[in-house]
């Protein structure tokens, strides 16, 4: 008895459980009622994307220029934590940049050109040349991970970090941010477990969409390396063996662990990039880059904001909403996690390395590899909007990695980077996921390794109870993107008390004051 009320004291039990059950229940019914799923399903999405579509753009540019506007103003040389940062910057842009955008960017790197190229975006409203086709759907290939994704996580990491380090709060928990508008006794009571639920929920259901993905393309990767035919066996040898990977850097913890994993990973894509980027047509690649980078830079303004009112063709509403929407539930989960790896560093230093360093590591990843593969597609050797046409996307990357010289060479280097991406993703939220669950985290402190394991284990029997049972995979990414609204309502309530509290803290001080006050303790 005395042992369960200790574990009470420290952790959430009892929400926990329920966030457990109510995900099993959700993903139990929808697979013993497919239809009504599909239909809920069809009808959330449309909500989420025609009905709030609009809202969703306008607030997504206004939190860009927000976020840009309190970089360079006096309140960007606020230090987080008076100290030497708490990792070198390599190590800490890696973990932000693998964290933030998880297994799922290696998948889409070498698919989502295909869709655009098969949807003809048109800026302007009209037919488009086929050519113009392969500049757009690299650029909105580039666009969808870009700067406005970027915003939309590290929105959520400012409130967390000034909430730990600067108010110097222990409870680092989604509902404790909304203290600072609506008081403890509300943080504390429902409303408190039914934001850290929402959390949970959109946590654990977009992590696991992810690792669903990856897994599959893993699978027909090792199959094809190895000869055999891919299977829902090797899918879940694929998800264990990665559960394995990244339960031992759970338990090594964050420095020990995640850390080197982050580092070891850059070296690997930079090699795998390098090697596509050489052994392709070099000259094609870097003029489509830099004719992305051109049409992006002219049209940003209008990818956001375009809702084509007149045509109604629903393209804006498919994509660009589906992913302001997506990276906005993807938020408050890689806002925990940076914000506690982000010791010792400045707003300024936040917000441009999200902002401008992560939108660079994916115009990298995408560029390279879509102008590769838009090469093959030119040169007749491989059609990817055709693949996708034909229910192929999980053979894509395979592929065409198996167009490259030294195949095998090249597929080993792409496993162990989707590999380590997904292990990367899946330690990370096991880690926020056991700072909700978990009252108080000490600065510096870790949560349990006992109860980051659990949390790893659920993570990677839920991918496979979705595999077995066949259900549908549209439907749940659907119910995941529905806490997208209130996670809007929450966001402008931490908002409301967190820039309060920033006026209150800072407001009556000049710059030299805050660049005084944030100075390094071993200057001091």
């Amino acid at each position: 008895m005395k042992e369960k009320k200790n574990l009470n004291e420290k952790y959430e039990v009892g929400l926990m459980i329920i966030s457990v059950v109510i995900i099993i229940a959700l993903m139990v019914g929808m697979t013993m009622f497919p239809e009504t799923g599909k239909a809920i399903g069809a009808a959330v999405m449309h909500a989420l994307t025609y009905t709030f579509g609009s809202a969703m753009q306008l607030f997504t540019a206004i939190i860009l220029i927000f976020l840009v506007a309190l970089a360079f103003s006096k309140y960007g040389n606020i230090r987080f934590g008076n100290c030497k940062p708490e990792y070198r910057t390599m190590s800490w842009v890696a973990m932000m940049f693998f964290t933030g955008l998880g297994a799922g960017t290696v998948y889409w790197a070498f698919l989502e050109w295909g869709y655009h190229f098969n949807a003809a975006p048109a800026l302007a409203g009209v037919p488009i040349s086929e050519a113009y086709a392969y500049e757009l759907s690299l650029t909105y290939a580039i666009y969808d991970w870009g700067p406005a994704a970027w915003a939309l996580l590290c929105v959520f990491v400012l409130p967390f970090a000034y909430h730990y380090y600067i108010k110097k709060d222990n409870e680092l928990r989604f509902g404790a941010l909304c203290k600072y508008s609506l008081g403890e006794k509300a943080v504390n009571g429902w409303f408190g477990k039914i934001v850290n639920f929402i959390f949970i929920f959109a946590a654990v259901g977009s992590i696991c969409i992810s690792a669903g993905s990856a897994a599959s393309t893993i699978a027909a990767a090792i199959a094809d390396l190895i000869g055999i035919n891919t299977s829902f066996t090797l899918m879940v040898i694929v998800l264990i063996g990665t559960a394995v990977l990244y339960s031992i850097s759970s338990l090594l913890g964050i420095e020990k662990g995640m850390r080197k994993i982050s580092d070891w990973n850059v070296y690997f894509c930079i090699s795998l990039l390098a090697f596509i980027f050489i052994a392709g047509n070099t000259q094609y690649i870097l003029d489509s880059m830099v004719n992305a980078l051109g049409i992006l830079s002219k049209e940003f303004g209008r990818m956001t904001l375009w809702t084509d009112p007149v045509a109604r063709t629903g393209y804006p509403q498919d994509w660009t909403v589906f992913y302001l929407v997506y990276w906005l539930v993807f938020g408050p989960f890689t806002g925990l996690f940076v914000a506690k790896i982000s010791k010792g560093r400045t707003v300024r230093e936040i917000i441009i390395n999200m902002l401008i360093t992560g939108t660079a590591g994916l115009f990298l990843f995408f560029g390279i590899v879509t102008a590769y593969q838009q090469g093959l597609r030119i040169d007749g050797i491989l059609d990817v909007p055709a693949m996708l046409t034909n229910g192929e996307s999980e053979m894509i990357a395979t592929a065409t990695i198996n167009t490259l010289p030294f195949a095998k060479i090249a597929m080993v280097l792409y496993l162990v980077v989707i590999i380590l991406f997904l292990a990367t993703t899946l330690d990370a939220t096991s880690f926020t996921l056991s700072s909700t669950i978990t009252r108080k985290l000490g600065n510096g402190e870790e949560p349990d390794k006992k109860l980051k394991f659990a949390w790893c284990l659920l993570l990677v029997a839920i991918p496979i109870a979705i595999a077995y049972a066949g259900t549908d995979i549209s439907t749940i990414k659907a119910i995941v993107l529905a806490t997208g609204l209130p996670l809007l309502v929450i966001l402008v309530i931490i908002y409301h008390g967190f820039l309060r509290e920033l006026m209150k803290d800072f407001g009556g001080k000049t710059k030299d004051e805050i660049i005084a006050l944030s100075r390094m303790e071993e200057d001091q």
